[in-house]
């Protein structure tokens, strides 16, 4: 069958060096009915290893993929350069070591044909590889979005949002859970920061907060997989770049909300979710080890903590930050 020049789904891919996992990712989406109507563009950001060449078998092999190369600059380059070179009338953003569900992945290719939604959003399991010793202690709803109904439904981003914090606490803000309409994204100027390691906390607020309609699939269509090496399991414990990233995408989060929910009841809620995150950061990383002590807005954590816990936290942060 011949590729549509303007597929109802564009798939792109950022690739570098994950050679032992790639064909496993390209290989579960090749496997899902109908894959064959959308493209998937992968992006080469200078791997070092055989992603390079795997990437260039495929796209030889099968006429809706194409490989990009270019040099290294991180995945939010890439999936801003994947963003242009799309046509899609939706792109979805899937990382180079994880894996869809066949079956259960159809649903979004047809809802991609059908429907005019600023995003379609699902649930995400998580993989282990079985030879590595990850800690497995994590929350297997975590990529759920178990405070929402268990049935399909259309929110807008901001009812969204507030549902989920009012009744799981949380929100994910990880950028391989939904596809997004690319003209929305395009016309809000929804690109990627580039050279940040946790980008999707910076641009998924963005974009859900932005959204008109969210339509939501209760499935677990996605597999995210946890595996040493990756950019959030790096087999280093010097956490530098991961600090330098965090130190900017939490201060950047607070002045967003001023600005975009000044007077929103929303406001207070999902600060105070920020402040949570922004915590637990500090202390997982030992933020201050790394000099950004000084920079660390203790008045504003501690304005923002609504839990006893969280304020214990912030007030340490008195004793503990010079």
């Amino acid at each position: 069958m011949i590729v549509p020049d303007n597929p109802s789904l564009s798939i792109i891919i950022p690739v570098y060096n994950v050679e032992k996992y790639l064909p496993m990712c390209l290989d579960s989406l090749l496997k899902t009915e109908g894959i064959e109507e959308t493209e998937i563009i992968l992006i080469d950001d200078g791997s070092t290893d055989r992603s390079g060449e795997i990437a260039e078998d495929y796209a030889r092999d099968y006429q809706n993929i194409r490989a990009i190369h270019k040099g290294n600059e991180g995945p939010s380059a890439s999936r801003n350069l994947g963003l242009r070179a799309a046509s899609g009338t939706y792109v979805f953003f899937c990382d180079s070591d994880d894996e869809v569900v066949p079956e259960k992945f159809k649903r979004i290719i047809e809802l991609s044909k059908e429907s005019s939604y600023d995003l379609i959003l699902w649930d995400s399991a998580l993989i282990y590889d079985k030879d590595d010793p990850i800690d497995r202690k994590r929350r297997e709803g975590y990529f759920a979005h178990y405070g929402l109904d268990r049935e399909e439904r259309t929110y807008t981003g901001k009812q969204l949002i507030s549902t989920l914090l009012k009744n799981s606490g949380n929100f994910v803000a990880t950028v391989w859970i939904s596809a997004y309409r690319r003209t929305y994204l395009i016309e809000n100027e929804l690109f990627f920061e580039n050279g940040l390691i946790h980008e999707d906390e910076l641009w998924v607020p963005k974009v859900y907060l932005r959204a008109g309609s969210i339509r939501y699939i209760p499935e677990k269509i996605y597999h995210y997989r946890i595996h040493p090496g990756s950019i959030m399991n790096p087999v280093t414990g010097d956490r530098a770049q991961s600090v330098k990233s965090l130190m900017h995408v939490y201060p950047s989060l607070y002045e967003f909300y001023d600005e975009t929910l000044a007077g929103d009841p929303l406001k207070d809620l999902i600060e105070e979710n920020l402040t949570k995150r922004y915590l637990h950061m500090i202390y997982k990383y030992r933020i201050c080890k790394y000099g950004y002590g000084k920079q660390i807005d203790k008045k504003l954590l501690l304005r923002t903590s609504r839990r006893l816990r969280e304020k214990i936290m912030a007030l340490g942060l008195y004793i503990f930050v010079h």
